[in-house]
Formats: C-alpha cells, sequence, structure tokens
C-alpha cells in the first residue's frame, strides 16, 4: 500500500511460447523464470497482493509461493490473445477495487523489487496515468542510422532515445479497462540499465541474460 492506495501486481505467464516452448519454467540460473518475477513482486514493500493469471504448470510454482493464480481460459491463452483482454479477466476475478495495477512479465528475470516500488512511487507521487519501464538502446546513438529505400542516411537527434523494456508497466485500472494501454498520453517512464530490462523471447536473449546475472 502507498499512502492508503492499494496495488495489484500481476504476473502474465502464458503456456504457449511460438519462440521458446516452457520459457516461464525453463531453468534460468538453476530456478525457473518465473520464480525470478515472483521475487521481485513478493519482495516489493508497497504491492498489497500478488497474483499470477496462467494456463501453464508455472501455476503450481506461484502457489507454492502463496501467490494467488488464477486460471486464465482457453481464448485469453492463444497466441493472438490480449494481454489487456487477460487484465479484464484478472480484474474480474479479483476485483477492481484497486488504485494501481502493476504489470511483471516472467521474461524479464532481471527487474527487482527496488524497480518495482520505484515505479510505482513515481506512478503515485507525480499523479501519472501510468509508468513504463524503458533502457537504453542497445547500441548508443551514434551507431543510429535512418533508411530511405537503399540509403543509409543520418537518424537524427537520439540522444534521449529509450526502448520501453517490458520489464514493468504500472496503470490505473480504470484508465486500463478503457484505454486498453499503459503508455497513454502524460505516462512517465521509469529509467532502467539495459541488464535489468532484458526481456526473453528467444533461446540466444535466455543465454545472453543468464550471462548478464553472472556480471
Amino acid at each position: 500500500m502507498i499512502d492508503g492506495a492499494r496495488a495489484l501486481g500481476l504476473i502474465p505467464a502464458r503456456a504457449g511460447s511460438e519462440r521458446l516452448s516452457g520459457k516461464n519454467t525453463r531453468p534460468f540460473a538453476g530456478r525457473p523464470l518465473i520464480d525470478w518475477t515472483l521475487d521481485a513482486a513478493l519482495g516489493s514493500g508497497l504491492l498489497d497482493a500478488v497474483a499470477v493469471t496462467t494456463d501453464d504448470p508455472a501455476a503450481a510454482l506461484a502457489a507454492a509461493r502463496g501467490v494467488t493464480v488464477i486460471d486464465r481460459p482457453a481464448e485469453l491463452a492463444g497466441p493472438d490473445a490480449s494481454i489487456y483482454d487477460a487484465i479484464v479477466h484478472a480484474l474480474g476475478v479479483l476485483g477492481r477495487d484497486w488504485d494501481y495495477l502493476v504489470l511483471l512479465q516472467p521474461t524479464s528475470p532481471l527487474r527487482t523489487a527496488a524497480d518495482v516500488d520505484g515505479a510505482l512511487t513515481l506512478c503515485h507521487a507525480r499523479s501519472a496515468p501510468a509508468v513504463v519501464g524503458v533502457s537504453p538502446p542497445l547500441k548508443p546513438p551514434a551507431f543510429h542510422r535512418r533508411l530511405s529505400a537503399d540509403a543509409i542516411g543520418p537518424a537524427g537527434d537520439l540522444d534521449d532515445l529509450v526502448v520501453i523494456n517490458g520489464a514493468i508497466y504500472v496503470g490505473r485500472p480504470d484508465r486500463l479497462l478503457t484505454d486498453r494501454r499503459f503508455d497513454v498520453p502524460g505516462a512517465l517512464a521509469w529509467s532502467m540499465p539495459v541488464e535489468r530490462g532484458w526481456d526473453i523471447d528467444t533461446a540466444p536473449e535466455f543465454a545472453a541474460a543468464e550471462t548478464l546475472l553472472a556480471t
């Protein structure tokens, strides 16, 4: 809870991954991948509850740690399923009496509890509609170019360029239910280094993340 406002941490763990099969429970540095996100959520000092919405065997891991498990119906678990439909379903199960919803994807195992609390505090302190985790691009701005047909031209002013890293999203449920997006006008950025914002969707990214953890 933050100044009397209630915050829900929601971890979406869909079973079907087209690029990395079984990634939610795949061993990452000796532990299931989702376990690292459970650590960040349960280590938060501001989340009032943590839930996992899933159709995956990861449900047993979450339940063993005392986390609420929401059984995601098949129509919300396919490759074309919208994360916002899963959020709406989760709020229907848990109720909508939340001031903040913090979405934490299992594919960002290096994000920390401090990131969770920092992003939530920023959203609350600035009365922002949302906060989105961002990181610098992997290559510095000097390497970026724009393509015009086959010609490479200067990219322009990219000094402030960042990428949405997928590690953390903070939103207000009432806005999410209507806007169905976190990056709404007025949304703020929670800046994270590349390593903490690393997003895993492929086997090479998985291996790279384990290397980052070891450094």
